[in-house]
């Protein structure tokens, strides 16, 4: 956020770095939704000298100053078409406001007032370290904004940087484990079949940080360059994370698939990433459709 609306001014990839260590520690805080909502506020009336000449409208005003000072939640998500429901809306049942963006007007519906909508948590369990529902706006409630450059952008990116932290700390574990584990009186990690898929699941992660960091350092200066990186990084960790993920928790054996040991939290969070981000078919139609594969007919 600037400095001059009560933020620090910091860049794109700091917001990402604290992204992934939240998703490490599976933090409970729709951080993502609450960074792009707030980012959205401050620069919905932005000037073209500033980018940020702040919000001109009072209720996004005062949301943007109780966000930045920690007094309310504010839930990130998508409408549908129809303009009254929005699916997987990370923090819904907890939040004291929703902005939720309409792509097909290119706007964004502030509700301040909780009893503007009905929030349906029912179908989103699966993920049980953060909350999540489903969203019906009342009929003529709340009012609408422009909506600024790269806000879903912001959210995606910081959904991937989110699901690489946890797939981090899994790999880490692993290897931790696997050099305390015995088995024929030897660590496992010292057999070679393991070391070489912890090694291949080493450098594919690795490769995962290095495009998130790259989407999240140039994000902003160039719009499409801004839409094909964070594209190219949503794609490559909602179809790359829960693979190496699932043979994670192989290597562990019998004690990575208990309920106590907790590797499954991390599977089920960067699978429930990939959904609020839009999943990797709709990030590889974003791809396409930026470098121009796509069929226009």
């Amino acid at each position: 956020m600037p400095e001059e609306q009560g933020g620090f001014g910091l860049r794109a990839d700091v917001a990402a770095a604290a992204a992934m260590e939240l998703g490490a520690a599976l933090h409970p805080s729709p951080f993502a939704g609450l960074t792009a909502s707030a980012y959205a506020l401050a620069h919905t009336a932005g000037g073209p000298d500033t980018g940020h000449a702040g919000t001109s409208d009072a209720a996004a005003g005062e949301l943007l100053a109780d966000l930045l000072a920690g007094s309310r939640i504010c839930a990130f998500g998508r409408l549908r078409p129809d303009g009254r429901v929005a699916y997987l809306v990370d923090g819904a049942p907890e939040a004291e406001a929703l902005l939720l963006l309409d792509t097909t007007r290119d706007e964004l519906l502030l509700l301040t007032d909780p009893r503007d909508w009905a929030a349906d948590p029912s179908r989103h369990r699966f993920d049980i370290s953060r909350s999540c529902a489903d969203i019906t706006v009342r009929p003529g409630r709340g009012h609408r904004l422009p909506a600024p450059a790269h806000t879903a952008a912001l959210y995606e990116l910081l959904l991937a940087a989110d699901a690489v932290g946890g797939t981090r700390r899994v790999l880490d574990r692993t290897v931790a484990y696997a050099g305390q584990r015995q088995a024929f009186g030897r660590p496992i990690g010292g057999f070679q079949a393991v070391q070489h898929r912890l090694a291949e699941h080493a450098v594919r992660v690795r490769g995962l940080t290095l495009v998130v960091a790259e989407a999240a350092r140039g994000f902003g200066t160039d719009p499409r360059e801004t839409a094909r990186s964070v594209a190219l990084a949503s794609l490559s960790v909602s179809s790359g994370a829960s693979s190496i993920l699932h043979d994670l928790l192989q290597l562990t054996g019998a004690i990575g698939f208990t309920w106590e040991y907790g590797l499954h939290l991390f599977q089920r969070r960067v699978h429930q990433d990939a959904r609020l981000a839009a999943n990797p078919r709709a990030a590889a139609r974003s791809l396409a459709d930026t470098e121009g594969w796509t069929d226009a007919r």
